[in-house]
């Protein structure tokens, strides 16, 4: 993965660990976790969303779960000896990220160097528009005009509702390349109803149209594109049993809990002949320089809004008309 001379350089020495959670300003739902690494005149730098009323991987859970292994934390260690200090989630994520862009820091080159990965390039991104009622969805949908890739959020409501949402993508946005996501909304029979209408309208993709607990119904049924699974915590260990469901995956650097774990759950992915979206809850601009990292190993990337922080005003936003810009060095990585 990186210079074993250099890896055993560093390994023990001196790490100053500062971390905290902080609102993301104008939503309830978000709050991000940042830590700092110190070590030999350099700062490593990682952010990570929570989701504030969540329990296990909230803003409460996210900075015990640090405070757990913060005496391992204060000699340096690998990110892959991360793996085994912490479970998959936000907490693990940002750790991973600041320990890159240390790494990176510390070595003169750059994080896709260390880890062997092309060179970052522009990648085009899926805009997701939400489930919205048909007006507020016009108005969303006329903001996409630069986006040619949509996800579309299907489920509420009944099969009419769905149709209707349908329609008003294809009368906006005749040309855009289109996945859906039913967040397990649907039950079989509606997804079987769905699945032609699906097809009528373009659908490329379509993202968790059962619930976990029918999945199993998905192994019996022929399909006229690809079914992906949102991968839940936990789920990246189970990929035999997503493979005999799915045709893909979608992965979340907070929920498999970094760069280095989401590398590899691509990698295992992969050969089980699984396609891989990168997905991500809403994030920083230096959360998303990871996301863009693991982006250069998915078949699609599919980012949401930024999550603006007031300290944050010197990132200018790296995205333009569907396409994710590498963030510079002094940035991350």
């Amino acid at each position: 993965m990186f210079d074993p001379a250099f890896l055993r350089s560093m390994t023990g020495t001196a790490l100053r660990v500062l971390y905290e959670t902080r609102p993301a300003p104008g939503t309830r739902d978000w709050s991000v976790l940042r830590v700092a690494l110190h070590n030999a005149g350099h700062t490593g730098r990682g952010e990570a969303t929570l989701v504030t009323y969540a329990t296990e991987h909230g803003p409460a859970a996210a900075l015990a779960q640090v405070d757990a292994v913060r005496h391992r934390l204060e000699r340096m260690i690998t990110p892959v000896d991360l793996l085994d200090l912490l479970p998959a989630g936000p907490a693990r994520n940002a750790l991973d990220s600041a320990l890159w862009d240390l790494l990176a820091k510390r070595s003169g080159q750059r994080v896709w160097q260390l880890l062997g990965l092309p060179r970052p390039r522009p990648l085009p991104t899926i805009r997701t528009v939400p489930l919205l009622d048909p007006a507020s969805l016009s108005r969303a949908l006329r903001n996409t005009a630069t986006h040619p890739a949509i996800k579309l959020k299907l489920g509420a409501g009944g099969v009419e509702d769905d149709i209707a949402r349908l329609e008003a993508v294809r009368r906006h946005r005749p040309d855009a390349w289109l996945m859906a996501d039913a967040d397990g909304a649907w039950d079989v029979d509606r997804l079987r109803t769905m699945l032609p209408v699906l097809e009528s309208h373009g659908v490329r993709l379509l993202e968790q149209p059962l619930p976990s607990w029918q999945a199993r119904a998905l192994a019996r049924l022929r399909r006229p594109f690809p079914i992906i699974c949102d991968l839940s915590y936990g789920d990246e260990g189970d990929l035999g049993r997503v493979a005999d469901q799915y045709d893909g995956i979608n992965v979340k650097l907070d929920v498999a809990g970094g760069l280095t774990a989401t590398l590899g759950v691509i990698e295992r992915a992969r050969q089980r002949g699984l396609s891989a979206l990168v997905g991500s809850l809403p994030a920083t601009e230096r959360a998303m320089a990871a996301v863009l990292h693991v982006g250069l190993s998915a078949d699609h990337v599919n980012l949401p809004e930024r999550l603006w922080m007031p300290d944050d005003i010197a990132l200018q936003p790296n995205r333009a008309n569907g396409v994710s810009e590498p963030l510079p060095q002094s940035v991350w990585g």
